[in-house]
């Protein structure tokens, strides 16, 4: 019977003049169904396969029949039996992946990433919420760069990977950070990268039927210490009065302290402090470029200033026009010289919503304009004053950068760069332009401005306010805590504190 059904296939390909009949030799159909069949592939020398119809995507597939060391049956008739067997047994792992609704091909781990950044790259958008920013797509890829180095194989099939494969991410990530001199990630940052690993198996390898949610690897979630979990670093006011004076003194005239090694301000013969500035290479150059540069040292004086004084976000900050500054007729006429209110601009992330605040920033507009050569309605506060562009996130981060060496809350780092300012912070904070907001927000908690007020004035909730902004500082909470309260002074001087502290040092 088998010998019969294989002379008729061989015989309709050498009498059939269709190129897919000459292809087909000494077939053998896998029983029970008809649409599967093993062959010798005539445009493959001969190679035995298997023919494979998937009903459920009604796609149609041809394998190069191997066994598990990879080594192909011989190409002649007499081979048909060994062929026989590895086409049944392939035919019922497709099958298998058939029924459950699995892809028949597979996915290598390359084009598993590759169509997950396609796919992030199509969402790219500048309208709030309806897509991501071109730097979030950028951290996407980044994060990818680091899990494609663990895994060291881009051809790697998606289906292969074990179940256990990524619990020893972390430790790895931290141990690839050292050895290429980087800073140690946060555990935050780690999660953030897991994160977008899970959402690539499942965005990808899942929905297109590569896998099933219960074949896709465990993804483990670092587990944050409880006093770091919900952490956002903001500026003491010691800090803040620091950076203050110096953007006002001196920075934003392109000016710098005259500074020894140890970056202390030198003394003259009367153990005074100079007084004197040396002019820095911004302020030396007399170009265009270097006055425009200057310009923008006092603009982004002010754009910190006002990011203090309303908790704005840096999206908005950036985005901010002057036709979104507004006045009102409803406050006393006094207090229309210190009050403003604005109607925030929508940025590509967080809420994404516009919202109305009150701010007493009159002042800081009326000197930012004296700056600014861009004050039309449709202008940007902040921009450019070549172009009329928001600032580039490079010119915001390496002023601030600049303002944090200046302070003395910072160094230059080892590997800085005037293409990439790096810095190392004294406090060991994670301060940006993002901790102007966090201190805003938690100086008004502190000077009693009710949880619901500030949450509505910088958009977000009274829940969120409480877990990522407030931080208690026992020194600068007297004042609160000792409202409506009448004590007593201690009648001697509190001595024994001191004396028991050093003891328990010395102990330790």
């Amino acid at each position: 019977m088998t010998s019969t059904s294989t002379s008729t296939s061989t015989s309709k390909a050498s009498t059939n003049g269709s190129g897919q009949a000459k292809a087909v030799l000494d077939r053998k159909d896998i029983p029970g169904d008809k649409n599967a069949y093993v062959y010798r592939d005539g445009k493959r020398g001969g190679r035995w396969c298997l023919y494979f119809y998937d009903r459920e995507t009604t796609n149609r597939h041809r394998f190069v029949l191997k066994d598990g060391n990879g080594v192909h049956p011989p190409a002649t008739p007499e081979a048909q039996d060994e062929a026989w067997m590895l086409g049944i047994a392939k035919f019922v792992e497709l099958k298998g992946k058939s029924d459950r609704g699995e892809a028949i091909q597979s996915l290598s781990w390359g084009e598993m990433v590759k169509k997950f950044l396609l796919k992030e790259r199509r969402r790219i958008s500048d309208i709030p919420h309806n897509g991501i920013s071109k730097a979030r797509f950028r951290l996407i890829e980044t994060q990818l760069r680091w899990i494609s180095d663990y895994v060291d194989d881009e051809n790697k099939h998606v289906h292969k990977f074990r179940r256990n494969a990524f619990l020893n991410y972390e430790v790895w990530r931290k141990e690839r950070a050292k050895e290429f001199g980087k800073a140690i990630p946060r555990q935050t940052t780690i999660n953030q990268e897991l994160s977008t690993l899970r959402r690539c198996f499942t965005e990808v390898a899942v929905t297109n039927g590569f896998l099933t949610r219960d074949s896709v690897p465990e993804i483990p979630s670092v587990k944050l210490p409880k006093d770091k979990k919900h952490r956002r670093d903001d500026l003491t006011a010691r800090e803040w009065e620091e950076m203050e004076k110096v953007m006002r003194y001196y920075w934003t005239k392109g000016k710098t302290r005259l500074l020894d090694n140890q970056y202390k301000t030198e003394k003259d013969s009367d153990g005074q402090y100079k007084v004197l500035w040396n002019v820095g290479r911004k302020g030396e150059q007399r170009s265009q470029r270097g006055k425009r540069q200057i310009v923008h040292r006092e603009m982004l004086y002010w754009m910190m200033r006002i990011s203090m004084d309303t908790g704005t976000r840096i999206g908005s900050l950036r985005k901010m026009q002057w036709k979104h500054i507004d006045k009102s007729t409803y406050i006393p006429k006094k207090e229309q010289a210190i009050w403003v209110f604005i109607n925030v601009p929508p940025e590509n992330t967080k809420t994404g919503r516009s919202y109305r605040i009150a701010a007493p920033i009159a002042k800081h507009l009326e000197n930012l304009r004296k700056s600014n050569s861009f004050t039309k309605p449709d202008d940007f506060l902040f921009c450019n004053q070549q172009t009329g562009q928001p600032f580039s996130q490079r010119i915001l981060h390496d002023s601030l950068c600049e303002v944090l060496v200046e302070a003395r809350l910072a160094d230059w780092s080892g590997d800085d760069t005037n293409n990439r300012r790096k810095i190392d912070i004294h406090s060991g904070k994670n301060l940006t332009w993002c901790s102007f907001r966090h201190t805003y927000i938690t100086m008004r908690l502190q000077a009693g401005t009710p949880v619901a007020v500030v949450a509505a004035n910088t958009d977000t909730s009274l829940k969120y306010i409480e877990e990522h902004y407030f931080h208690y500082r026992a020194e600068e909470s007297t004042d609160q805590l000792g409202k409506g309260r009448r004590f007593k002074e201690a009648m001697t001087e509190l001595v024994w504190i001191e004396e028991v502290s050093d003891k328990e040092a010395k102990r330790i």
